[in-house]
């Protein structure tokens, strides 16, 4: 009943929401305008819920976990024991056979996998369609090898079996869906072909976490995800709280990721014995309230309904995309369908500097959105079809300025609305025709942020 009373009312969604009544002073308007928060793939911002549930640990329970007799201590450590469990049952995974390693961002979550596969024998596989969290972590402790793309964007799975034929693979990397297109590839088909050549599957699960139901699957399956890592920020979570779940053979084999605190059962003057996992890679106090906030933010959007999320997203993805086309020179990096795909679209407006595009959003719509290149370079480089980039990697080298390639990307989260797109596709028309009214520049960006934090102190 309350999943169905989410998805009826977008209005009671954003009343959860006190980001939503955010104003800001915008160039040319004699009145504030509503934020409009088309950033959500880069962070989320927590429901009142969530909010409730973070100060009030801060306010009443804050201390530190296990080892302590004392009231706060007790109730600390409950608090953050019952986490692992939330998140368990958030992506339904077998807590007799896995573990998971809380820690403070996808990247480190994505780092402590590769670092615990590192002495597996093989190479591991990585799409070009991954975030550098999902990328350099594996260059820096096996060799890696990069599967394909198709010309739309998505990842080319003819290309991902014929390198899992031609090599002994230990570990194949993919994301669960792209922070620069949203694309979705098929993870357990992956997932299937990967254990079908003895290799692990690594699914960086960051931008799917809070927009589609997970189901790693029991071990037992031959589609089963053995890793996955995610992150609270992108889940609507304060900052600072992540997990990664894995098998609890391999954890507990490995070195510990950070020696240290918390992280052994007994140390001699010659002597160290360490944990089993999680605390065995869980070195020094964690971000408790963070992961607290974590897990009450699984459980907002678990009542809610991960369907109903679903269903919305879809359909303003959807509603974007059409409307999108209607902007004069614009063009959306790949040709993913929104059933395919996040509501993640990434695109340029003619020949104008993806910078000054999210700019002119941003100080005379309020309309936040990100641009750049995503931490995805080699994606980036494919979808804009830069070809042979020499030159730039050249001037990279002797330290010189460059104007770096990239687009705009518009990301949709829980609360956003039809009417939200259309204000973004007002502010693209214009945008389109050169008609914006400020002069643009870095200075008068810098100037202007500078004011805006100078009257927040």
């Amino acid at each position: 009943m309350f999943a169905d009373q989410f998805m009826l009312d977008i209005k009671h969604i954003r009343e959860q929401f006190p980001i939503t009544q955010k104003t800001f002073n915008v160039y040319g308007n004699d009145t504030p305008k509503n934020l409009i928060y088309f950033d959500h793939g880069a962070s989320t911002h927590p429901p009142q819920p969530v909010l409730n549930k973070y100060i009030d640990f801060l306010k009443n329970y804050y201390a530190n976990v296990h080892r302590g007799k004392h009231f706060l201590s007790l109730i600390s450590s409950e608090l953050f024991d019952n986490v692992y469990n939330t998140i368990f049952d958030f992506i339904k995974g077998d807590k007799e056979l896995n573990s998971i390693i809380l820690t403070s961002n996808t990247t480190t979550a994505l780092d402590i996998a590769a670092s615990v596969m590192r002495d597996y024998e093989g190479v591991t596989l990585v799409s070009l369609m991954e975030h550098h969290s999902n990328d350099l972590p594996h260059r820096c402790r096996s060799e890696v090898i990069h599967y394909g793309l198709n010309p739309d964007g998505s990842i080319d799975m003819d290309d991902l079996l014929l390198k899992l034929q031609s090599n002994k693979v230990k570990l194949v990397a993919v994301t669960g869906a792209s922070n620069v297109t949203g694309f979705m590839p098929d993870i357990h088909m992956i997932a299937g072909m990967a254990h079908a050549h003895g290799a692990k599957i690594l699914v960086d699960g960051a931008q799917l976490l809070a927009h589609r139901k997970i189901d790693v699957k029991p071990n037992s399956d031959d589609d089963h995800i053995d890793f996955i890592a995610a992150a609270g920020h992108k889940a609507y979570a304060p900052f600072g709280s992540a997990f990664l779940f894995g098998p609890k053979d391999i954890f507990d084999e490995a070195e510990p990721y950070i020696p240290g605190g918390g992280t052994v059962v007994y140390v001699t003057e010659d002597d160290v014995y360490y944990s089993d996992s999680p605390d065995r890679h869980q070195g020094g106090t964690p971000n408790i309230g963070g992961a607290i906030a974590l897990a009450e933010s699984l459980k907002f959007l678990s009542n809610v309904g991960m369907e109903n999320i679903r269903e919305h997203e879809v359909e303003l993805t959807a509603y974007a995309l059409k409307r999108l086309k209607e902007v004069q020179d614009l063009k959306v990096l790949g040709n993913i369908k929104a059933e395919q795909r996040l509501g993640v679209v990434s695109f340029n407006v003619g020949d104008l500097d993806n910078n000054l595009v999210s700019m002119v959003l941003n100080y005379e719509s309020a309309i936040a959105t990100r641009n750049g290149c995503f931490c995805a370079h080699p994606y980036l480089h494919e979808l804009l079809e830069l070809g042979d980039i020499t030159e730039l990697k050249a001037k990279l080298i002797r330290g010189e300025e460059v104007d770096m390639p990239g687009a705009v990307r518009l990301t949709i989260g829980i609360f956003n609305t039809a009417e939200e797109i259309d204000a973004l596709i007002d502010a693209l028309k214009i945008i389109s025709l050169h008609q914006w009214k400020a002069d643009y520049n870095q200075f008068y960006a810098a100037q202007i942020c500078k004011e805006i934090a100078i009257n927040l102190l």
